[in-house]
């Protein structure tokens, strides 16, 4: 607003109808002169992304696909806390919430399903963000990755992607958690989402935004120095380098003892630990040995574990399966018994490919379209 010769005070006035009121129109900013309302819907117009495709799990998750100004697409998601669960949600134990050896998470009564437009502060909620439009770390285990790369989203379209899923479940930032868990990787595009979060934390309190990382070792630092950080999540995966670089290529880059240094040094506030994520699978990372030696790596850090059993894609990973109900618990109870506190995530909406792992933005896979071979389409 000072750029535009205007007072000062307008930028906040705008910022709050924007951020904190939900205004997606300037003319309902009534704070504002008529003729600058009128200037600004010309010159800044709002727009939030287009919902191209809407997929609703049993479980009350809500896959969206959005499509920005470009026509990229992304996909970002909604998952209720259930009120008898209020509080854990996706990122926390919900064990209970899912039938033995399903891998999915039982529906919702009625009664427990949460309201549409409530704004009960026990209704707690997470919305799963993308920060890039593809992933380019192909990680072997994500069908995103496997899909391949794309650009960097600005602050604006990050944001632009939560507004739009909040509006259509008609819900506001009470009780919101918001995790950046979705495409891409975000220590990869630190300008928009560390611009997101300076926005996110004039609404939210710090601890309830939550940015996962592959391990990008120098994004650390600069995430670490901000004032306000938000809580961290690490992909680890595995406890040796042999495992990880099968895994996850990027080891290759940022070596796990790097990525480990990385994480004794994050400044951490009292009573928050980093996530350590760890997707399990089948015959690859899920031995008792396997979960000896990640405690060991991990000893001394204020850390938790997240074991997330993978979420299988015959399509886009083929040959990788999810390990037995017996087996997950088996290595869950290993490193509990070792001192390492450990939750289990039973992925929300996998019915939807909205899941761990399973965004997928587009729907082809460029890597065989240049090979000439016939393209294989998503559900």
């Amino acid at each position: 607003m000072e750029s535009r010769s205007l007072p000062r005070y307008r930028g906040r006035q705008i910022f709050d109808a924007l951020h904190r009121r939900g205004r997606r129109d300037y003319a309902e900013a009534r704070e504002l002169p008529a003729d600058l309302r009128a200037r600004l819907a010309e010159e800044m117009p709002m727009r939030l992304p287009e919902i191209v495709r809407r997929e609703e799990s049993r479980d009350g998750s809500v896959k969206y696909g959005l499509r920005l100004s470009d026509g990229a697409l992304v996909e970002a998601v909604f998952m209720p806390g259930l009120r008898s669960f209020s509080e854990s949600n996706e990122f926390e134990d919900a064990r209970a919430a899912g039938a033995a050896g399903s891998g999915v998470p039982s529906a919702a009564s009625p009664s427990d399903r949460p309201r549409r437009g409530s704004t009960d502060p026990q209704e707690r909620f997470t919305v799963c963000l993308s920060s890039q439009t593809g992933c380019a770390v192909d990680c072997a285990f994500c069908v995103t990755g496997r899909l391949g790369g794309g650009r960097n989203m600005t602050a604006g379209e990050i944001l632009g992607e939560l507004y739009a899923v909040l509006d259509d479940v008609g819900r506001t930032s009470e009780g919101l958690r918001v995790v950046f868990m979705g495409m891409g990787e975000p220590f990869l595009n630190p300008d928009g989402v560390s611009e997101a979060l300076d926005v996110l934390f004039e609404i939210l309190p710090a601890r309830r935004v939550t940015v996962s990382t592959s391990g990008i070792t120098p994004g650390f630092a600069r995430f670490a120095a901000r004032a306000r950080r938000p809580n961290l999540a690490v992909s680890i995966n595995a406890a040796d380098s042999a495992t990880r670089a099968r895994l996850m290529p990027i080891e290759r880059t940022y070596p796990l003892r790097d990525v480990v240094a990385a994480m004794r040094a994050w400044p951490l506030e009292s009573h928050r630990r980093i996530t350590a994520e760890y997707v399990l699978i089948a015959g690859v990372n899920d031995s008792g040995a396997d979960a000896d030696a990640l405690a060991r790596m991990l000893s001394g850090l204020r850390v938790k574990v997240n074991v997330i059993p993978l979420n299988e894609d015959p399509t886009y990973l083929p040959g990788w399966k999810r390990p037995a109900e017996d087996v997950i618990d088996r290595f869950a109870e290993r490193l509990s018994s070792a001192g390492i506190p450990v939750t289990v995530r039973r992925s929300r909406g996998p019915d939807t490919s909205a899941a761990c792992g399973q965004l997928k933005g587009r729907t082809e896979d460029p890597r065989r379209i240049s090979r000439g071979e016939s393209p294989r389409r998503s559900g």
